[in-house]
């Protein structure tokens, strides 16, 4: 995995705000689309954060999500660099427990096929909410390439 170009991919996805907003799903969330400060939920009511702080709070957040997908996905070490990273910014944007619920896709994971991941990856709601995001990652999962 190539965690500065994973890094600059969240940014891009999730885009900078500084005060706290409700992303898609209705989750208080900050900078670049945390969901914790300082190691609590976010609320509506916190103050906003500088663009250095939210970057270093996106950060703390994927090194969780990098450590989640690797528990999740079994064989995430034998997968290609791109492939990685498709996980860790699925498991970033949708954290480990709604992660979880894509039992097609980590069963694909299991056996490497990496069509079928993409397959589950569109069949969900997520998919529908996350737009350009899904489609990038969709087809990175399925072609290992970005």
């Amino acid at each position: 995995m190539i965690f500065q170009r994973l890094e600059a991919q969240v940014c891009r996805d999730e885009g900078f705000r500084a005060a706290p907003y409700l992303d898609t799903v209705g989750v208080a969330t900050i900078g670049y689309g945390s969901i914790r400060i300082n190691g609590r939920p976010v609320t509506l009511d916190d103050k906003p954060v500088s663009e250095p702080t939210a970057r270093e709070m996106m950060r703390s957040e994927l090194y969780e999500s990098c450590i989640n997908a690797q528990k999740m996905f079994t064989r995430f070490d034998r997968m290609s660099h791109v492939r990685q990273e498709c996980l860790v910014n699925m498991a970033y944007n949708l954290g480990p427990t709604r992660l979880r619920g894509f039992k097609k896709l980590i069963a694909a994971a299991e056996s490497m096929n990496y069509s079928e991941m993409a397959v589950q990856a569109k069949d969900s709601k997520w998919f529908d909410q996350v737009g350009q995001r899904a489609i990038r990652i969709c087809n990175a999962l399925e072609t290992g390439v970005w």
